[in-house]
């Protein structure tokens, strides 16, 4: 298939884990070389995880792909140095677009009266040892110790209800922190999401390209890409236990929903993204 769209170039922002890797082992099938096509049709796919910089460092390394990222639910915004020329500061080889505040001082502040208020609904991820870490994670020693590295969020192991989830999110609102529910865990931040920064990282590309007519698309699973899905001109929900819960939230009528889960879901809500363009 060709991703050549006449007049126009694609930004494809999408998610990582059950949304471009099986949720299960990762694998990415044949989506990498799927990506490399779509980058020598002069379109540019940038991942919009929840993983941590030195983790998608390390990906991309393996890869030998080199393009912008958002990781950390839109805490940081990275690019290679050959985009964009106007970063404040740069970071292992990235130009450093955008960063939030750091949440580590805040969480250590407030930790002990959350496990007071609310330890019987949840339990930190980082108060696991290594192997329960790895249990609910998947996650191999050298992987979790790259995921271990969070600058802008921290997880949560949620195990109450929707009310005293509720509840809690109050709580944190009153710290300037918000929790929201990914596809393994619940993550607290500051105030930033995927939509934000992707919406950051769309003016970087009309800046740089000033005269490309950019259309945007967006592949998710979660709950914590709703933002994403829906700043964007086509969303697309890989078929996951998760995304059934909150189609309702997604606005847009150019919708689409995969039959097949990640990886082979991812490559269905591409192909199917770019034979809406070419209708419309």
């Amino acid at each position: 298939m060709t991703y050549k769209i006449k007049n126009l170039c694609a930004l494809i922002f999408t998610d990582l884990d059950a949304s471009f890797l099986n949720k299960s082992n990762f694998s990415f099938g044949n989506n990498m070389n799927i990506t490399k096509k779509i980058f020598n049709d002069d379109n540019f796919v940038i991942f919009n995880t929840s993983k941590t910089f030195i983790e998608l460092n390390y990906f991309f390394q393996q890869q030998s792909y080199d393009l912008p990222f958002i990781c950390e639910n839109g805490g940081g915004i990275y690019s290679p140095k050959r985009y964009f020329n106007n970063a404040a500061h740069t970071r292992d080889g990235y130009n450093v677009i955008f960063e939030s505040t750091k949440i580590n001082k805040k969480i250590s502040k407030i930790k002990r009266a959350i496990l007071q208020i609310f330890g019987e609904h949840c339990t930190f991820y980082n108060d696991l040892n290594d192997f329960e870490k790895q249990k609910f994670s998947g996650l191999n020693e050298k992987e979790l110790m790259n995921a271990s590295r969070r600058e802008f969020t921290e997880l949560i192991i949620w195990k109450s209800d929707y009310e005293n989830l509720i509840k809690f999110n109050d709580y944190l609102h009153t710290h300037d922190l918000k929790i929201i529910k990914g596809g393994r865990f619940h993550h607290i931040s500051n105030n930033i999401n995927k939509g934000i920064s992707m919406l950051r990282l769309v003016n970087e590309y009309k800046k740089y390209y000033p005269s490309k007519k950019f259309v945007t698309i967006a592949i998710g699973d979660s709950e914590n890409d709703l933002e994403m899905l829906n700043c964007v001109d086509y969303p697309c929900l890989v078929k996951s236990n998760d995304s059934q819960t909150f189609i309702k939230n997604i606005k847009s009528s150019n919708l689409f929903i995969s039959d097949r889960e990640a990886p082979e879901g991812w490559e269905d809500c591409v192909n199917q993204a770019f034979e809406q363009i070419r209708r419309q």
